[in-house]
């Protein structure tokens, strides 16, 4: 049996140590089990009220047992989420389905703006929803029938559901960033390991006029001899530790500046979080990516460095630059977050980012 249950009167209604999202659930849930009981009690309701209302509280005190857990360990939050959102609105539409027919109108505006965040204009519940809602306001009717309650519950059902096809979404980007991200911080650690064991395999030295230049060594060396015996000399197990922390370092830096265009959402999934923590492990690549290009003079005019200071700071250029690659990541998580609770808005913002020519980042 819930905590909600249980509370004495003018007592607490949640557990403290229950996560963020719990607490408002738990709220939520206390909110509609008073409603179930109330609606189940006027003399208008559905003949199978009380059957109805005692199912209805069944699934809300599944939700409360998923709510007043204590914040699930890594990688279980979703399916609390689902448990919670999916019983809560098996809840909300059987609580439709009996209640009396004046109380069902009195909800029609709220319901009715519930459909159109989350179902588009083209689809038919919602016209259907709209005209119903048309027709009361020039009729003044003041009951529904119950063939169109079953009309208006429909479209409940399926503004839910999409509701949390919504919140699926979030959760799947993130996890797919998250994935991303510890793919690529995995690729950075073991080309830094690699390198360390054997840094004369592909040494990050440059040979400017006379001389020989790695990140965290140099020495004199003529122009006519060869220079990789001395590339492979002067190479040193953490060269490429010291161009990914340098990366990482300026890709931080990147990814605090790159917050001020993110808005916060409402969504129990942190998606921003996500896109920075991405970040990270990019910057470090690129950093010795670009190092390697400039190594092999594929940019013309920037392939010798004159001393390891330039190196370092070349690799401070290139982590800071692997906002042209996540930048496109930024405006895909922001318009999914922008989709929860706004179908119609969506599409604009799907519209805005894939008809826009790219722009260089500030």
């Amino acid at each position: 049996m819930s905590t909600a249950a249980l509370a004495p009167a003018g007592g607490p209604l949640f557990r403290l140590s229950s996560w963020s999202c719990g607490q408002r659930s738990l709220t939520r849930i206390s909110e509609l089990r008073a409603l179930c009981d109330l609606m189940a009690q006027r003399p208008n309701a559905a003949p199978q009220a009380p059957e109805l209302a005692e199912q209805a509280k069944r699934f809300l005190a599944n939700a409360s047992l998923a709510a007043e857990r204590k914040r699930p360990p890594w990688g279980r939050l979703g399916a609390f989420i689902d448990t919670i959102e999916t019983n809560i609105h098996a809840a909300i539409c059987l609580l439709l389905r009996y209640m009396p027919p004046k109380d069902l109108r009195g909800w029609l505006p709220e319901l009715s703006a519930l459909i159109q965040a989350h179902l588009p204009a083209q689809d038919p519940r919602r016209a259907a929803v709209e005209h119903l809602q048309q027709r009361i306001l020039e009729t003044e009717i003041l009951a529904l029938d119950e063939s169109t309650r079953e009309t208006l519950v429909t479209a409940i059902r399926a503004t839910l559901d999409a509701q949390e096809r919504e919140y699926v979404r979030v959760r799947s980007f993130r996890n797919i960033v998250y994935g991303v991200t510890l793919s690529l911080a995995l690729l950075a650690v073991a080309l830094g390991a690699l390198m360390a064991v054997n840094p004369r395999i592909m040494p990050i030295c440059f040979q400017p006029e006379n001389r020989i230049v790695c990140p965290t060594a140099s020495e004199p060396h003529s122009a006519q001899m060869d220079p990789d015996p001395v590339f492979a000399r002067l190479a040193n197990s953490t060269d490429y530790f010291i161009i990914e922390l340098v990366g990482l370092i300026s890709a931080a830096v990147s990814s605090a500046a790159a917050l001020r265009q993110l808005r916060g959402t409402s969504v129990p999934y942190s998606v921003p979080l996500a896109l920075s923590l991405l970040k990270l492990p990019t910057g470090a690549l690129t950093a010795v990516l670009g190092l390697l290009l400039m190594r092999g003079e594929f940019l013309p005019g920037l392939s010798a460095l004159d001393s390891s200071a330039q190196i370092i700071a070349w690799a401070v250029v290139f982590g800071y630059a692997q906002q042209l690659f996540t930048r496109l990541v930024d405006e895909r998580g922001q318009a999914i977050l922008n989709s929860v609770g706004g179908a119609e808005h969506a599409k604009l913002m799907d519209q805005r980012i894939f008809s826009t020519p790219a722009r260089t980042p500030e």
